[in-house]
């Protein structure tokens, strides 16, 4: 039996000019008034033959229609959504629309809303606003419709429920089976009723680990573990700690210095990752592998398997490390390599590598590794290192320096040589004349090649003046000589022109003057004297 008040099923039929027609299987037809559409946004969403929920506001009209209401049975049907969330205590979601004094305002929909306190909204200067929450309804009055709800208790209560699905799931120093997710470059991530941990490499095995993935880690893999911490947020999980630290034996009876063979595990560029008992490993940086050569890649010496003899070096306790050397079963040469490689000796080496910018790496004849800067590859400092040397290059250097501090020794190639500045200082003197070849044209002057390869400069006033260009040979007088500073003042007569001298060479310069007569020369600004004293 149909009547006022209820809410009940409808189905659309038609709509017209904002009015909802509405078969609601009674012998009239039911109609939502475009009164109605007109303040609310739900008109162009419904469609013909779609269900709606309908309010009856009356049964009989004057037009013969069943008067009905969308917005008041959504209204009602939320309204009684809030009132069934505060009765059994649960949750309810809610649209956070906008921010008022003390709190928020909360839309649970059909415009029923909420208030949501500062206090409880767990917000911490975030702007929630706009964002749906669920919430637990704490006060509600049905008469005034006023509604006070939560999202801080919901916070709590989750954060309880997963304390306690954490401590049932991962008792403290217990063990517990895990499922692998999935196994990342620095650790797996394994979950266990959906509570999801990350496992760092360092705490899969007492070995060393490059990739988790290539040691048997697989995705859906269970594995066993022991819970080292299961604090609310910081659950700690390990399947090393379930097996015996082989390090603490190991301290017992090794110590720095002892020596050892160790079987070479995985490659490197920073250095080989060795296996010294059943279950622990050391690691060989690359620089403690030779004195005399800088190893860039240890794979182009040593393969997996090979048996290297080392000495112990470090041990780290804290990090359950043992950190060994090749090169320190020797005695350190560097201590006497001035002997070996005195400075000022000549030796063979060859060309490896090419830095440029700064110089070469070369290697010497006894697999030593040297390097020579480019300030001593010329006396005249080349523009590349490229320019001069090559790697493969087998050349003779000498010994300029031993640096025992970076296990260094330092080659030039111009010390091979004499100085050029002390050649050229030696064979002239301040106040003669020389040939000299200009080698450069610049505002700040004229650079000049010398006798010897030395090179100076002549200052100029004028550029423009210049009655020289570059490649010109010009006769130039040394002002002065400072060997100190391989500097040399110079000076070159009628190298700048007066404004007459210029004239005349821009002249004789743009004409063909094979054929010109001394009169040609003397008006040379183009006036026919004998015309102007008549013929």
């Amino acid at each position: 039996m149909l009547r006022d008040g209820m809410i009940i099923k409808g189905k659309v039929t038609r709509k017209s000019d904002g009015d909802i027609f509405v078969d609601i299987g009674y012998k009239s037809e039911g109609i939502i008034s475009r009164d109605e559409t007109a303040k609310y946004s739900y008109y162009d969403e419904l469609v013909e033959g779609g269900e709606i929920d309908v309010h009856v506001k009356r049964v009989e009209t004057p037009e013969g229609f069943v008067s009905l209401s969308k917005i008041i049975a959504d209204k009602k049907l939320v309204f009684s959504r809030v009132k069934a969330a505060f009765k059994d205590g649960g949750f309810i979601e809610g649209h956070v629309i906008k921010a008022v004094k003390g709190g928020f305002i909360i839309d649970f929909g059909a415009n029923v809303t909420a208030f949501l306190p500062m206090s409880h909204s767990k917000s911490y200067g975030e702007d929630i606003v706009g964002k749906k929450l669920p919430l637990k309804i704490i006060q509600l009055d049905e008469e005034k419709r006023n509604v006070v709800v939560s999202y801080k208790e919901y916070v709590n209560e989750k954060e309880k429920t997963e304390t306690e699905t954490i401590t049932r799931n991962f008792p403290l120093n217990e063990k517990a089976m895990v499922k692998i997710l999935q196994a990342l470059p620095d650790g797996v991530e394994v979950e266990k009723e959906g509570v999801k941990v990350f496992i760092p490499i360092t705490e899969l095995s007492w070995r060393f680990i490059s990739k988790p993935g290539d040691e048997g880690y697989k995705e859906g893999d269970m594995i066993e573990v022991l819970v080292m911490n299961n604090e609310k947020g910081r659950v700690v999980l390990s399947p090393k700690r379930l097996s015996d630290n082989p390090f603490k034996s190991f301290i017992e009876t090794n110590k720095p210095g002892d020596r050892l063979d160790a079987k070479v595990g995985e490659i490197i560029p920073e250095g080989i990752v060795v296996s010294v008992s059943d279950g622990l490993e050391g690691f060989i940086p690359a620089g403690e592998l030779s004195y005399f050569r800088r190893i860039k890649d240890p794979a182009e010496i040593y393969r997996a398997g090979d048996i290297v003899k080392t000495c112990i070096l470090k041990i780290d306790e804290a990090k359950n490390r043992v950190i060994l050397s090749v090169k320190r079963l020797e005695k350190n040469p560097w201590n006497n390599m001035e002997e070996r490689y005195p400075v000022g000796a000549r030796v063979m080496g060859t060309v490896k590598n090419i830095v440029e910018g700064d110089g070469a790496e070369v290697e010497l004849d006894e697999n030593i590794d040297a390097y020579i800067h480019i300030s001593n590859i010329e006396w005249n400092q080349p523009a590349t290192v490229a320019g001069v040397l090559k790697a493969g290059d087998k050349k003779e250097f000498k010994i300029v320096d031993i640096d025992k501090s970076r296990y260094a020794v330092l080659l030039g190639l111009k010390q091979l040589h004499a100085s050029p500045w002390a050649v050229f200082a030696s064979r002239y003197k301040e106040g003669i004349y020389l040939d000299a070849k200009i080698t450069d044209i610049d505002d700040a002057g004229v650079t000049v090649l010398l006798p010897e390869g030395v090179t100076g400069k002549i200052a100029v006033k004028n550029r423009a003046k210049l009655r020289n260009v570059k490649g010109d040979v010009i006769k130039v007088k040394i002002l002065k000589i400072e060997k100190e500073a391989k500097k040399i003042s110079l000076s070159a007569k009628d190298l700048e022109a007066t404004e007459e001298q210029k004239q005349l060479d821009d002249y004789m310069k743009s004409h063909d003057h094979s054929t010109f007569k001394l009169n040609d020369i003397i008006n040379f600004d183009g006036s026919n004297k004998e015309e102007e004293h008549g013929k």
